[in-house]
Order: C-alpha cells, then sequence, then structure tokens
C-alpha cells in the first residue's frame, strides 16, 4: 500500500480510496468547462474562467452524499462543503500560473474560511457495518479501512479536520493539484501535514466516480488542457468567492 492510498483511508475511512480517485477527475473536468466556457464567451476578460471556484464546489459536493458525510454551509458562506467522517473538504484555487507560492498564499481571508476550521460539532448519520467489501480496497486497504471505521464508531478518532484541495489554474491550463490535511498558521496561511500531488493521478477503474445518471458513453469528454493566447490578469476578482 503506498503513502497516498494509506493516508487517504486513515483520513477518511473506507471512502478515502474512492476520494482520492475522484478529486482530480473533477478538476480536470471543471477546468475543461470553465476553460471552454471562456473560449466560446469571446471576452477579453479572464472572468468567465473566474467562475472555476463555484463549479468546483458544486462537483465537491457529491461527497456529502456519501454514507456518513453530510454538506455544510461553513458561517455565512454562499456554499456548502462536504464532510466525510468527521473531516471536511474543502477546494481552493490559490494561483494561476504554477509559480506561486502555495505556503506563502493567505488562505483566512474571510469568515466563512475562518468558519470551516469549526465544523467539530457536525452530527451525521453513521452507516451500518454490513461487512461489505469495497472492489476499490485491496485486502490490505480493506483490512485497514475496517480498523479506522471502528475507530471513528467508537469515537476513538477525533473530528474536525480539514482537507484542501489546492489548484493553481488558468486558461492556459492546469498547473498544480496538491492535496493534504491542514491547519491555519498565524499569518492566515496554511500548514500541510501530509502532502500529495494529485496530477499525475488518473482513475483506474470505471467504479471510480459512480454516477447513475451517466454511462460509459454519455458525459463529459475526458479532460484537455487548453492553451489560449493573452494573459490571465482580470479572473482575479471573479475568482474569491469570499472576498467579493
Amino acid at each position: 500500500m503506498d503513502d497516498g492510498h494509506r493516508w487517504a483511508i486513515e483520513t477518511f475511512g473506507a471512502h478515502g480510496v474512492h476520494i482520492r480517485d475522484t478529486v482530480p477527475q473533477l478538476v480536470r473536468e471543471e477546468h475543461t468547462a470553465s476553460a471552454d466556457a471562456q473560449e466560446a464567451s469571446g471576452h477579453r476578460s479572464r472572468g468567465v474562467y473566474g467562475e472555476f471556484w463555484r463549479g468546483i464546489l458544486e462537483k465537491f459536493e457529491r461527497f456529502g452524499t456519501l454514507p456518513g458525510s453530510a454538506l455544510i454551509r461553513p458561517g455565512q458562506a454562499p456554499y456548502s462543503i462536504p464532510v466525510v467522517n468527521g473531516v471536511a473538504i474543502f477546494p481552493w484555487r490559490y494561483g494561476r500560473n504554477g509559480e506561486g507560492d502555495l505556503g506563502a498564499t493567505p488562505f483566512l481571508t474571510s469568515d466563512a474560511r475562518a468558519a470551516i476550521f469549526d465544523l467539530s460539532d457536525v452530527e451525521v448519520q453513521q452507516e451500518f457495518d454490513l461487512g461489505l467489501t469495497r472492489p476499490e480496497l485491496t485486502p490490505e486497504e480493506q483490512e485497514l479501512a475496517d480498523v479506522v471505521e471502528k475507530a471513528i464508531r467508537d469515537e476513538l478518532v477525533s473530528s474536525g479536520k480539514l482537507v484542501v484541495v489546492a489548484i493553481s489554474s488558468s486558461v492556459n491550463g492546469l498547473h498544480d493539484m496538491t492535496w493534504g490535511e491542514v491547519t491555519l498558521g498565524e499569518d492566515g496561511c496554511l500548514q500541510f501535514g501530509f502532502m500529495e500531488s494529485l496530477m499525475g493521478l488518473k482513475p483506474l477503474k470505471p467504479f471510480a466516480v459512480p454516477d447513475e445518471g451517466k454511462t460509459f458513453t454519455t458525459g463529459e469528454p475526458p479532460a484537455k488542457d487548453l492553451g489560449l493566447q493573452g494573459q490571465d490578469e482580470d479572473d482575479a476578482a471573479a475568482d474569491d468567492p469570499d472576498d467579493a
């Protein structure tokens, strides 16, 4: 079992591998949709792509439908985020050109962002242990998931954790996608514990992103990185819902 699989299972339980497989697919789908919309608009301003934040938050809502999960609105935010087995997941577009310093980019820019760190009292309906195995898990991973989920049921694992999916992207390409558990530094920037780049991770099995409304011949086409001429200076104002 590699470190990425182990961390995902230790963090989210049996859902961990599914979430790890799904996140990069959702990010790539939203990047492609946003870049296509920007190109179709014909606008010089990059404000259309700047709506990426809204689309990716909506896509991540599917994690809130998993057993043992919920969708929570942090503070007065105009969005909800999923909390899976007590762990919140937040997609954050921190940069646009792949050259930004993730550790030096301010995250705490609003009361809503601050509220994300205080979701420890979230109550969800725990899923019944039916003894079912997950097809995406190896026997070793299933054994670890069983231990983790028993600890969650027995309240031996603390809740209130936050996992951030940090994204750097623009109409010129998807530059970075890194996730990990975070704490907030005194300077308002994020401090990562475990970190993993998801840029090279591709879903290997068709059940990695279950969607009852799609078949193998329907849905969005495979993600692609689009390159357009021009600079990306105009999408900043439309990029961050908390600063609006």
